[in-house]
């Protein structure tokens, strides 16, 4: 069950058992997401964010709910921002270790059960390392925030509850790129979470922010940059930034 959220919250699930709305209050849960591509140093995905994210949420009096992959808790120069994670009173746990592909857009499973455990295994060694244990991480966040009921499966089967971020909201859809038919600027992804407002309310929803700065992107043009004024406007509409504990309880 999600932690502090269970005694109160009515919590939504879709299709395949994952958690995608927290209820019907005006309440939000934020979510804050990171990769590390080790290709290319952490040029094209990285966790880079990660402190301005922090600063932001200390600053408001929010706690959020970090789900950074094993590559990324793996790497040297995160190692105090996670540690900070943990001492600040945010919740901490992973979206994979390599960030696999579950399913391709049809549903159709990509990956076995074996290639799943041994990832979460990897994982669960980045996070353990931190000084969590099981009952600290057992919500997660699937990589990509898409499954299937068959992969889903393979995570409940290991313990773990999955949430996703609430359909329909544009915030994770940083990384498009300005050439790209499909980009969404920093512009457009603010102004369509208030549209959403006006047609459906926050009420409970999921809200996901990439502590990620793409390089095809500048700074003005990322949305973690703007998390502050987004929790302000929400907070005068009459919204409550919820946690579901921290990892250390």
């Amino acid at each position: 069950m999600l932690l502090a959220l269970s005694a109160t919250a009515q919590l939504e699930q879709d299709s395949c058992g994952v958690v995608c709305r927290i209820g019907t209050e005006k309440q939000i849960l934020l979510v804050i997401t990171g990769h590390y591509s080790v290709d290319d140093n952490g040029y094209t995905e990285n966790f880079d964010g990660v402190e301005k994210v922090l600063d932001v949420l200390k600053d408001k009096g929010v706690k959020g709910h970090f789900f950074p992959t094993g590559i990324a808790l793996a790497q040297p120069k995160y190692e105090g921002s996670i540690r900070r994670i943990i001492a600040d009173g945010h919740y901490l746990s992973g979206h994979s270790y390599g960030h696999l592909l579950l399913c391709d857009t049809n549903g159709r499973t990509l990956v076995t059960r074996d290639s799943v455990v041994n990832d979460l295994r990897l994982m669960e060694a980045q996070l353990e390392r931190f000084g969590l244990a099981k009952t600290d991480y057992c919500i997660m966040m699937p990589p990509y925030e898409t499954c299937n009921s068959e992969t889903a499966g393979f995570y409940q089967d290991e313990g773990y509850e999955l949430i996703t971020p609430t359909w329909g909201l544009l915030t994770g859809q940083d990384w498009t790129r300005p050439e790209s038919t499909h980009y969404y600027s920093a512009d457009v992804i603010e102004k369509q979470l208030w549209q959403y407002e006006r047609d459906h309310t926050l009420n409970g929803v999921i809200l996901l922010i990439h502590a990620m700065d793409y390089p095809w992107r500048q700074p003005d043009d990322r949305p973690y940059n703007r998390l502050g004024e987004i929790i302000d406007k929400a907070r005068s509409l009459g919204y409550e930034f919820v946690g579901m504990g921290t990892s250390k309880q």
